[in-house]
């Protein structure tokens, strides 16, 4: 039995011709199961796989023996280096010995040198580092030797430095085949000739429809539509397959099917960390995600793509679109650790590119590949000065920083790498000097040279996109004045009118009106208690009248769909009574599931009353001090509290005087709950409305600036020269961002002219004429710059003159009452002290305004302070590492990259240890084939041509550039080899169970991003937008993009994606696919599998009225195939059992607005029938399986 999994849900064999009755008639007995809900189909797949056992008197030297010296001795004791002048990597040199005899008596085990050694105490034990030998290697040496020794006549000592892997990349002869059929395609004949040599049969061409999907789906991650479909197999022309691969290439969907095989190799993360603190890979990564989808689909080079990934800072450091590259190295940024940063960009790099492990190299020599200790330390020198910045000019309007592209640099050209003795970081030798280098097994690499950085790519403001966004930014900065500057002036107005006129309890349900209850004669109805004594009073209010410490009582209104996003709210509260604490408040955006909510509350507590604020996540209060109003509340004295919420923004005013204005961190729909704590309560009036689009919010933060300390009389002085000081604030702030924008166009206009139109330095008149050209754009710029000065010092000067008529205000109204006599003098001198200070920064801030004005008023010279360089010279380190992976005289990075490239495409890959092609790792199944691939990648030499009724791949100039990829795909995947059936051959699976002669094509099942995508497009709801930054993970099931773009990161990942094995973002070299029953639920369970089977259903039922016509059209949408005889006839019963079903029931008539988005089944029986037809064979192992 092949250990390869079937790749569906079910196993084919259970299917057959009539594999869609079990499927269709499990749906139908769970929908009409009497619990009435989806329980799903569950497929059970129980793999036993059982190794022949070995005789315990059976010891084989090459498979026991040698393998115990190649982990333990060969290290100190090999080719590359005999300790004691002892070899022991083959038999003949263990006989020979070294210094102290030879290592081996055969038939003594007992006396032998080497048993001794490894059963010595500590001091004398072999291996001298590490556990040593396992009693059960002990006991296999042993028996050899008594045995005899025996090995193999002819050994030979390998140098591992011959490795094939290190050997360079030679194209090999392709071989001769007399088959016509295998002798078209180079891959056919390497493919063909190690099939002869095994032994086994290889399968026919699969059936056409077959291989259009097959195609699709690995190309570009989606099956065909009907219509190609169609037009694919009435297309009898020799060419049509190949011109249906061409035409795959040549959609933009190719980049995002193929950018995520890569992006799995290259380690993808979105950025993660603790809460919103990025600590491990860096926001705006996403950039580097584009970059390759836009790489792949412009068929750059592979070998370019993986020096712009390196080094794309050095090589094109002016070019914002290379720059995006460098987020391979910026991935790995981990702000918790430096060290384990650089660990990982080693390590990562080598594996990804090279497929060489390094990790172990930072303790010791590499166990088995000829890789040095220090050849580790150079390596890592490479990386030794990155360092990650975000090109950006700020963020654009609202400080949404989408333009902002996360990128390497070098920090410290000069920057240098310790030794660690035994790759302990806290052991370094200090007198050891490392210098850049690679290992030198594969030899290639050229000493960098520092790399001197062009003005663009010093400063990024000098670049388009950059200075695009600060423009936008700065033109943002200057409408977001004018628009706080229009608030101040209605604020003005509005406590015009309210002096004028005191608001008072609104006697009528305002527009929107969501509740108005004065619970008079009793409550809303809708009110549900939760603890407390609540009772309405006769003459109306309700009090709340249990009290005690950490007593709380409660009631809420939980309206469906929560209350408005915009509202105004009153309520009119009064504390009667209580023992400590005593609060009593409101909070909103209640949710009976919990999550956040938002509260306001009035304190008479006998040592702090007043205004206070809370978040509540799940039960759990977090009190906001500084948001915290001091002021008496009087137990027995009633207040109108009144709140305004704008999306985020709240304003909260007590008795008409504006308390606070401040920006919530989030919010969700709910409810409204009034309660107590620890007090006794009366509530008059609760009334929520919604908020008029036209009433002018205070802008958040602004009662911390200019305070007009919660006096509650409206007549107080504070609060005219509150809202004075905000118009004022305003008016200063516009003047700042006008001046700001002024000075930054200035010198971005002197330094571009500096800077771009610079002529030779030999060119004298020249350089004098542009010096003259340049003097009066300095002189603007320096104006502007003096003028910024002055605007900046006015507004640090108003704004000190506020801090003191606070401290001011403060001292005379002394500590807050409540205050323990013997902390009150300490408060009345830090009161003192504060207005002592204010005074003192009024009086800098005075002197700071004269002397921008005394500047400005000076002459203008031509010096001006240039826009900001973030970058200089860089170390040319990881230039010289990006030549050295792209030289085609790297014998591993094509290799490495075809074996990629084919393990996607054939799912086993040409050498399974996809990241270890050193010794430890697998040699290759067709070692010829993979050299030729690796060839053909670095220098295409194939045309296509039609010979007769075959296309075949013939010597000649082709048009694509060196390493393309795509030409690599279009010679795979027109091979026979690609295009065999994937039906099974008993005589075949004898001979070769796992299929490494590649006999037949192995039938798999999609991958995560495969089946959630192809349910999205066969429904025709995928949005088909490229790129853009990522979607959160929730989101997965709503939004129709495709999986790609939708955050991934160890931390969060869509729960769908995962259940299917995508992607590790920590490590995923190679997928592993699993198939367990969870899979199956998901699929039958989930929303976008209901969602989008309901959609396609209507769509296809305005199509195809007639049943016959409709299960044929389903069929070729879904399963791109036509349906059977059979399966017709059993999906006709189907539909008309359940349409009868549904009838009957008569289901009541779900909301419109669901129906209208497909959220709820159709109410016409038919529709609903056809629906859970297509639902169905969105579970169909036709459907989840590629053949």
């Amino acid at each position: 039995m092949s250990k390869q999994p079937s790749g569906g849900l079910v196993s084919r064999r259970e299917w057959g011709e009539n594999g869609i009755r079990p499927l269709l008639f499990a749906v139908r007995d769970v929908l009409m199961s009497r619990a009435g809900n989806r329980i799903g189909v569950v497929a059970l797949l129980v793999a036993v796989v059982s190794a022949p056992a070995v005789a315990a008197d059976e010891v084989d030297y090459l498979r026991d023996v040698k393998s115990i010296f190649k982990v333990h001795c060969v290290r100190c004791h090999g080719p590359l280096k005999s300790e004691a002048g002892l070899r022991l990597d083959t038999k003949a040199l263990a006989l020979k010995g070294g210094e102290n005899g030879a290592a081996l008596s055969p038939g003594k085990a007992e006396s032998s040198l080497l048993l001794k050694r490894v059963l010595a105490d500590k001091e004398m034990r072999m291996p001298p580092e590490g556990a040593g030998l396992s009693k059960v290697e002990i006991e296999t040496l042993r028996r050899w030797i008594a045995a005899g020794a025996v090995s193999p006549e002819g050994e030979t000592a390998e140098d591992p430095r011959n490795h094939w892997s290190y050997r360079p990349v030679k194209r090999p002869a392709v071989p001769k085949v007399a088959s016509p059929e295998w002798s078209q395609n180079p891959v056919d004949a390497f493919v063909f000739t190690r099939q002869q040599q095994g032994r086994v049969t290889p399968q026919p061409v699969a059936p056409r429809h077959v291989l259009l999907r097959r195609v699709s789906l690995d190309l570009v991650g989606l099956p065909p539509s009907s219509d190609q479909l169609q037009e694919f197999l009435a297309d009898k022309s020799p060419d049509a397959y190949a011109r249906a691969v061409d035409r795959l290439l040549a959609s933009p969907h190719y980049g995002e099917r193929w950018g995520r095989h890569w992006l799995d190799v290259w380690r993808y993360s979105d950025w993660y960390g603790f809460q919103s603190e990025v600590r491990f890979s860096q926001k705006n990564i996403w950039h580097w995600r584009d970059w390759v989808v836009e790489s792949l689909n412009a068929d750059k080079g592979y070998q370019r793509m993986a020096m712009e990934m390196l080094a794309g800072d050095e090589i094109v450091p002016f070019d914002p679109g290379s720059l995006r590259a460098t987020g391979f190295l910026v991935r790995n940024r981990n702000t918790d650790s430096r060290e384990q940063w650089i660990r990982d960009t080693v390590e990562h790099t080598s594996k990804a590119f090279l497929a060489m492990t390094m990790a172990c190299v930072q303790c010791h020599d590499h166990p088995y590949d000829p890789i040095w200790h220090d050849e580790y330390y150079r390596y890592r020198n490479i990386f030794e000065p990155v360092q990650v910045a975000i090109d950006s000019g700020g963020g654009g309007p609202g400080g949404v920083d989408v333009a902002g592209v996360a990128r390497i640099f070098d920090r410290d050209r000069n920057a240098a790498t310790k030794f660690y003795i035994r790759g302990n970081d806290k052991t370094p030798d200090e007198t050891r000097k490392i210098t850049p280098g690679i290992p030198q097994v594969i030899g290639g690499w050229v000493e960098p040279q520092e790399v001197g950085l062009p003005p663009r790519a010093r400063i990024p403001h000098l670049r388009k996109p950059v200075a695009e966004q600060t423009l936008a930014r700065l033109n943002d900065n200057i409408r977001q004045a004018e628009k706080a500057m229009a608030t101040a002036e209605a604020l003005v107005v509005d406590f015009q009118k309210r002096l004028e006129k005191p608001a008072s309890a609104p006697t009528k349900p305002g527009a929107g009106n969501l509740i108005r209850d004065t619970f008079t004669p009793k409550r809303d109805p809708r009110w549900r208690s939760g603890s407390g004594r609540w009772a309405e009073e006769a003459r109306g209010g309700l009090v709340q009248s249990s009290v005690g410490d950490d007593v709380e009582g409660w009631i809420e209104f939980l309206p469906p769909g929560g209350s408005p996003r915009e509202f105004t709210l009153h309520v009119g509260l009064k504390i009667t009574g209580g023992e400590k604490n005593r609060e009593a408040g409101i909070t909103f955006d209640r949710h009976e599931k919990g999550g956040r909510n938002e509260g306001v509350y009035l304190s008479a507590a006998k040592d702090k009353t007043g205004l206070g604020f809370f978040s509540e996540f799940d039960g759990e209060r977090h009190y906001s001090e500084p948001l915290f109003r001091a002021f008496d509340v009087p137990v027995g004295q009633e207040f109108l509290i009144r709140i305004h919420v704008r999306d985020r923004l709240i304003n909260v005013y007590v008795n008409d005087v504006l308390m606070q204005a401040h920006q919530l961190p989030t919010r969700q729909p709910g409810g409204i709950r009034l309660w107590t704590y620890d007090a006794s309560a009366e509530f008059s009036l609760l009334q929520v409305d919604r908020l008029p689009g036209n009433l002018v919010l205070a802008p958040a933060d602004s009662i911390k600036q200019f305070s007009p300390f919660a006096v509650l009389d409206p007549g107080d002085a504070s609060h005219p020269a509150f809202f004075e000081a905000l118009r004022q604030q305003a008016r200063i702030r516009r003047a700042v961002q006008r001046q700001e924008l002024a000075a930054h166009q200035a010198a971005w206009t002197a330094d571009a002219f500096r800077l771009f139109e610079a002529p030779p330095k030999e060119d004298k008149t020249a350089v004098e004429d542009h010096k003259k050209k340049l003097e009066p754009l300095a002189i603007v710029a320096q104006l502007a710059q003096r003028q910024l000065a002055v605007a900046k010092a006015r507004e640090a000067k108003f704004l000190a003159d506020q801090a003191l008529a606070m401290a001011r205000t403060r001292k005379r109204r002394g500590p807050t009452r409540g205050v323990a006599k013997d902390v009150r003098q300490t408060m009345v001198e830090q009161l003192a002290k504060a207005v002592t200070d204010a005074e003192k920064t009024v009086e800098s801030t005075a002197k700071q305004v004269a002397s921008a004005l005394e500047t400005v008023e000076k002459p203008s010279t031509p010096r001006y302070s240039g826009l900001r360089g973030m970058y200089g010279s860089s170390s040319g380190r990881r230039l010289s590492l990006a030549r050295w992976v792209a030289d085609v005289k790297n014998p591993l990075t094509a290799r490495v990259a075809v074996n990629h490239i084919w393990l996607r495409h054939f799912e086993r890959a040409l050498v399974s240890s996809v990241f270890d092609f050193g010794l430890s790792g697998e040699k290759p199944s067709h070692p010829g084939l993979l050299d030729w691939l690796a060839a053909e990648l670095m220098q295409p030499s194939l045309v296509r041509a039609v010979r007769g009724n075959r296309v075949a791949w013939v010597a000649g100039k082709p048009s694509v550039r060196p390493w393309s990829m795509k030409h690599l795909h279009r010679v795979i995947v027109t091979s026979r080899a690609y295009r065999m059936s994937s039906s099974p051959n008993e005589k075949n699976h004898a001979v070769d169970p796992d299929n490494r002669l590649v006999w037949r094509m192995p039938s798999r099942r999609m991958d995560a991003e495969t089946v959630r995508d192809s349910i999205l497009s066969v429904s025709g709801g995928l949005d088909p937008t490229l790129g853009g930054p990522d979607i959160p993970a929730a989101d997965g099931l709503s939004v129709p993009r495709r999986s790609l773009y939708f955050h991934q990161s160890p931390e969060d990942q869509m729960a769908f994606l995962k259940l299917f094995d995508a992607a590790d973002p920590a490590e995923c070299y190679q997928r592993h696919v699993s198939i367990v029953p969870h899979q199956a639920l998901a699929l039958f369970n989930s929303e976008i599998s209901l969602v989008h089977s309901r959609r396609l259903a209507r769509r296809l039922s305005r199509q195809s009225v007639e049943t016959p016509a409709f299960i044929e059209t389903t069929f070729r949408q879904v399963l791109a195939r036509e349906v059977t005889a059979n399966e017709q006839q059993i999906c006709r019963e189907f539909l008309e059992n359940r349409e009868a079903a549904y009838r009957q029931a008569k289901t009541p008539k779900p909301p419109a607005d669901l129906v209208k988005t497909a959220a709820a089944p159709s109410i016409d029986p038919r529709v609903h029938a056809r629906e859970n037809l297509v639902h169905s064979l969105f579970n169909h192992h036709d459907f989840v399986t590629i053949k």
